[in-house]
């Protein structure tokens, strides 16, 4: 199904409420699925979910959706989600795009995250997966080298080793680039001032989407292109 950013934050603040808007059809059998999962997760995971649902975080993968979809297809791909947390990225692909990647691969290095995003999203999509993993170890070979996967990393600025990672990566994979210049928080030891300074980052040879988007009193920088 394919719905509107207000009716995207319509549903995201239902479900902090535990329940599915009465008044959203589209997909009304699979929110109420959803938010019946609510229940299984601890407390732990709820604040968690509340923040992987908030506004900003809700309109970071709103923007990268639309500006993905202008510039491939993705529904013949499959997509890597670096750092992934509960996989709303991909449950957000599934809600908006009429045609989604047939394969999501979530990873996060955080094990808990991994199991309540199988626990509360996998069982409701058979294209999104979760896989506990290191960014910094996975095997991005696994994707293939003919450069039609995408790999969507929106955690840059947790990298302190960033540049290892970059070269992690294939000559000429596809990429979705996500980082902002908010420096106050400690865990974003690899903010950035500005999307110049991101590109000087992660040379691509080929440059589809970049952009900032306005947050509040900070801004989230985007890149999307092949290495």
């Amino acid at each position: 199904m394919t719905l509107t950013q207000e009716a995207v934050r319509e549903i995201t603040t239902s479900i902090r409420q535990n329940k599915a808007p009465a008044s959203r059809r589209d997909g009304i059998a699979e929110l109420r699925n959803l938010a019946a999962r609510l229940g299984t997760l601890t407390k732990q995971e709820r604040a968690g979910l509340d923040a992987a649902i908030d506004d900003v975080q809700v309109s970071s993968k709103l923007w990268l959706i639309d500006e993905l979809s202008k510039v491939t297809d993705v529904a013949s791909r499959q997509m890597l989600v670096v750092g992934a947390w509960y996989g709303i990225l991909p449950l957000l692909m599934n809600w908006q795009l009429a045609r989604p990647p047939e394969r999501m691969l979530c990873i996060d290095i955080d094990p808990a995250a991994v199991t309540a995003g199988e626990r509360l999203i996998g069982p409701l999509y058979d294209n999104i997966e979760y896989r506990v993993a290191d960014a910094m170890t996975f095997d991005y070979q696994e994707l293939g080298t003919d450069g039609s996967s995408i790999v969507v990393n929106t955690v840059c600025e947790h990298l302190p080793l960033f540049g290892t990672w970059w070269h992690l990566l294939p000559e000429g994979q596809f990429v979705v680039l996500q980082s902002n210049d908010y420096f106050i928080c400690p865990d974003h030891v690899n903010a950035v001032t500005s999307i110049d300074e991101m590109q000087a980052q992660a040379p691509m040879q080929q440059v589809l989407f970049q952009g900032a988007l306005p947050l509040l009193k900070w801004h989230r920088f985007m890149l999307i292109g092949r290495k």
